[in-house]
């Protein structure tokens, strides 16, 4: 069967599924707690299957409070609202201050700690939906959320995620998934600083941040910073290559930008491929595309060294900073406080939040 249930631990109705394409030429597996994607099976240059998603065996270790977000859905809000603080109507809301003098991620008890409703919703393709509601004045945010959430694995070795969320009252909403990738598989190097990032001309530049990593409103290009780009004659370059020159936040951490569709749902919009990452250790490559305005570029900078052991599928090597990438797509960062940028994030009573997010794998020859 294509896609399979087992249960990971019943006292706490924690839940595993298993799905994969016809081919068994990807296989992922998730958790209904945080809709944590845990394992991403798929064949190297050699045909050695491979774990490129980085993450544990073991349910508890997800709960482990240094956890950094490894494979988990991200809401309410995915990434920073500066001091969490927003307005909705002239209804001025605080949140918990998690990141410095930022929210981050939703919350303490985001997204990523709840344990969703799960339903198998075919065997062929693989595919199901998770569903979480979100009680009115949960950590902060206005209004009762519903949102729904499908993975599919298809025969063209892609895994698709959908977003979809409402809302009771006008409130606002950014929802992502924080896999980390190693497409060296972590036993063939437990770092992705030689993973060579082409990024697509479709990815028109990203935005400046201030010393607490909120943007200024300003978009910047790559003459502003050649070491942000991954396009034309930097194409290829690697992760570790350059990360010298971005010694505040020790490695890429900074959004992407691809369009100015500011849409509340972006699904009617074209699926654009934005990067593609190569690990030559294994021959591996996976293709990113969104139809998403910007996406988090991040290269696992603060990972915490000397805590984590890698899944029985990575040969339990041990983990920590620059274990993986990252490939956040979303809106942008602080949205709620720009106001250029709010319509993107504000999701009204009647409306529907939308968005789309293909991870595609595959061989390089």
């Amino acid at each position: 069967m294509p896609v399979t249930k087992t249960t990971i631990d019943a006292a706490q109705g924690i839940d595993q599924y298993t799905l994969i394409n016809d081919k068994k030429t990807l296989s992922v597996m998730v958790l209904n707690y945080g809709g944590t994607l845990t394992h991403i099976l798929v064949p190297d240059k050699d045909g050695q299957i491979r774990d490129v998603a980085v993450g544990f065996d073991g349910f508890d270790s997800y709960k482990h409070p240094q956890n950094p977000y490894l494979g988990a859905l991200i809401g309410r809000f995915a990434n920073r609202i500066g001091q969490g603080k927003f307005e909705v109507n002239g209804v001025q809301h605080q949140l918990a201050v998690n990141n410095g003098p930022n929210a981050l991620h939703g919350g303490p008890k985001g997204f990523d700690k709840k344990v969703w409703d799960v339903t198998i919703l075919s065997q062929s393709p693989a595919s199901i939906q998770l569903d979480l509601v979100s009680p009115a004045g949960e950590e902060g945010y206005p209004g009762e959320m519903k949102t729904t959430v499908t993975y599919t694995v298809t025969e063209a070795n892609a895994l698709e995620i959908t977003y979809h969320a409402t809302s009771s009252e006008d409130t606002v909403a950014n929802l992502t998934n924080h896999s980390y990738f190693n497409l060296a598989g972590m036993a063939l190097n437990p770092n992705i600083l030689n993973t060579q990032i082409t990024m697509t001309d479709a990815v028109k530049g990203f935005l400046e941040l201030d010393d607490n990593a909120l943007p200024t409103g300003r978009e910047l290009g790559w003459s502003d910073a050649d070491y942000m780009s991954f396009s034309g004659e930097h194409a290829g370059t690697t992760i570790g290559a350059r990360k010298d020159k971005l010694p505040t936040s020790k490695g890429y951490d900074h959004p992407y930008v691809l369009h100015h569709d500011y849409s509340i749902n972006t699904t009617h919009l074209p699926l654009v491929e934005a990067v593609t990452a190569y690990a030559p250790e294994t021959g591996i490559e996976l293709r990113f595309a969104t139809t998403e305005p910007a996406f988090q570029f991040y290269t696992g900078n603060w990972i915490s060294d000397n805590i984590f052991t890698a899944k029985k599928s990575q040969n339990n090597v041990p983990f920590g900073q620059y274990a993986g990438f990252c490939l956040e797509s979303s809106r942008n960062p602080d949205a709620p406080n720009k106001p250029e940028w709010a319509r993107s994030v504000l999701l009204k009573k009647g409306e529907t939040y939308g968005s789309k997010t293909v991870f595609t794998f595959g061989v390089r020859a």
